[in-house]
Order: C-alpha cells, then sequence, then structure tokens
C-alpha cells in the first residue's frame, strides 16, 4: 500500500509504547496507552497484559520526559 514510506521516513524512528509510556504522567494513563496500543495491533496482548501487570515497572517508566521531546532524539 505505501511502497516507498520507509524510505520517505528515512533514518528517524518511529516511537514505540515505552517512548509514549516514558510521557505519562500517571499510572492510569500509562494503562490507557498500553489499551490503546493493544487495540491498535501494535503490542500483542501478551505485552500489554505484562506491562500491565507490573506496576512497579510502569512506576520506573512514567514521567521521564516531557511531551515534545520526540524531535531531539529523533523520532517522528
Amino acid at each position: 500500500m505505501f511502497p516507498n514510506l520507509y524510505q520517505e521516513v528515512g533514518d528517524r524512528l518511529i516511537p514505540t509504547v515505552i517512548d509514549h509510556l516514558e510521557v505519562c504522567k500517571t499510572i492510569e494513563e500509562a494503562i490507557e496507552v498500553i489499551s490503546f496500543f493493544e487495540k491498535t495491533g501494535e503490542i500483542s496482548k501478551e505485552y500489554a497484559s505484562f506491562l500491565k501487570n507490573n506496576p512497579a515497572m510502569l512506576k520506573s517508566m512514567i514521567n521521564k520526559r516531557k511531551r515534545g521531546e520526540y524531535e531531539v532524539r529523533g523520532l517522528l
């Protein structure tokens, strides 16, 4: 459907669920992000379940950076 997408994106990386979790302010917000990624099929149900069932790990991931820092790290 998009044969030249990789060339158009170039060396920039697409943010993953972890990148989005680092921007979240609360665990509830992080679980909502995980549910969205699971619903859209970007992560598996097993991975989503693993992330949701480890609140200590989520707590260590969230609130690591501010919104808008994607460009600094070379992400879209």
